[in-house]
């Protein structure tokens, strides 16, 4: 009993401890997500490593959504859709509502940045019939967005509207930076250029202080830009360089590569020529760093595969050892029912009492019809597709079965194994 106590409160301590360190893992993936890629990765395939190995669908699901986020946010969106689809098809397994929400909403955004309009919408409404009160933010600003990125500026002003409002009503002010973004977004291409300014600034104040720097370099881009064309090229120059200057600390060249151009661009027009030739180098050294940082990242996802391939084989050994134990163990099963039946018939014919006789007889019965129904009961789950009424009407027709076929053979051996000494 002792011993029993101590197997489950290991094996307790064992699975909260497993489950501490995933919920870590993932917990400092999503940290990092918009902070450093980089970082976020290597936690993201940790947490997949860990959560495969140990069998946890829920968090095996959460870390594919947040690889997914990190692959998007790279550039990288056929990954970044393996992944998100990896998760979904968890999440539906789960019947996981809240998890299935945010797959849509991330697979919205990939087809959006793909360009691929009717699957972005489609998959945003289906997050937004699913999303409860917090993500109704998110999926209508995710809906905003691409309608501001295929040019339905009235659409994307609503939805960003309406993500505004359920923002404010959340939290009892602004929270979300990445709507202003886009509000400033919408209005920088209907040429509203103070509102467009004044929409950035909102989201770069809310920005900061939660640390989201590519949504910070994006928010200055935007400045950037939209006092570019207000012909003020001082502060156009003063904005793109704080996001340069924000880039320098974290992986997002892209972002850097923009900035770089656009200062480029403005001193080209000014004919400053140091200047302009200074930002061309930093524009080529920039490409080179997304070279050889996508060289890397693909190394890495190589040896990231070879390791789930590798971990797949010893599962699939694990699995074969145990249904190798389990063919063993069926046979041995199989081989004792007869042999238990023939030490019965020679007891049977000693001295030996009545009613262990019967006894013995009932529990050898049990063995066998018990050990039909072990046979049977994986085949049945295969034909019906774990159907409970299927499954039901079918284990009621084998009873219907086995039970008159058990009464008949017990009398039936009775009468074989009665001694005749004993008459």
């Amino acid at each position: 009993m002792k011993l029993t106590l101590l197997i489950m409160v290991l094996s307790f301590s064992f699975s909260t401890a497993t489950g501490q360190e995933l919920n870590d893992l993932n917990n400092s993936a999503r940290r990092f997500l918009f902070a450093n890629t980089d970082s976020s990765l290597t936690y993201g395939q940790r947490a997949l490593l860990v959560a495969r190995k140990t069998g946890n669908v829920k968090f095996e699901a959460e870390a594919n959504y947040l690889l997914g986020g990190n692959y998007w946010i790279m550039g990288d969106y056929a990954t970044a859709l393996r992944n998100i689809l990896q998760s979904l098809r968890l999440n539906e397994k789960l019947e996981n509502l809240i998890g299935m929400a945010d797959d849509y909403r991330a697979l919205a955004s990939i087809y959006r940045d793909q360009g691929d309009t009717g699957n972005a919408i489609s998959y945003a409404m289906r997050c937004k019939a699913l999303a409860g009160p917090e993500t109704q933010v998110d999926v209508n600003t995710v809906i905003g967005s691409i309608y501001e990125k295929f040019g339905k500026l009235d659409s994307a002003l609503y939805f960003l509207t309406e993500a505004d409002m359920k923002d404010v009503k959340a939290h009892g002010q602004r929270h979300y930076g990445y709507i202003s973004f886009e509000l400033g977004n919408v209005y920088y291409k209907k040429a509203k250029y103070p509102l467009a300014v004044t929409a950035y600034r909102t989201g770069i104040g809310l920005m900061e202080s939660q640390h989201v720097y590519k949504d910070l370099m994006e928010g200055d881009m935007g400045l950037a830009r939209a006092y570019r064309d207000m012909h003020q090229p001082d502060s156009a120059v003063s904005y793109a360089e704080k996001s340069l200057a924000t880039g320098k600390s974290t992986p997002f060249l892209m972002s850097m590569l923009d900035a770089g151009t656009l200062l480029y661009s403005v001193y080209q027009e000014r004919k400053n020529l140091d200047s302009s030739l200074k930002y061309a180098n930093l524009c080529l050294s920039i490409k080179d760093s997304l070279y050889n940082q996508r060289a890397a990242r693909e190394f890495q996802a190589l040896v990231f595969r070879e390791q789930l391939r590798e971990q797949d084989l010893e599962q699939a050994r694990v699995r074969t050892e145990e249904e190798r134990k389990e063919n063993i163990q069926m046979i041995g099963i199989g081989a004792f029912i007869p042999v238990f039946f023939m030490t019965v018939l020679i007891l049977s014919r000693r001295r030996l009492n009545t009613k262990v006789i019967d006894f013995l007889v009932l529990i050898g019965l049990l063995l066998f019809f018990e050990f039909i129904t072990l046979l049977i009961h994986p085949r049945l789950e295969t034909l019906t597709n774990r159907k409970p009424i299927l499954m039901l009407l079918s284990l009621a027709a084998i009873a219907s079965i086995l039970i008159p076929s058990h009464h008949r053979l017990e009398s039936w051996l009775k009468k074989r194994m009665a001694n005749p000494a004993r008459k």
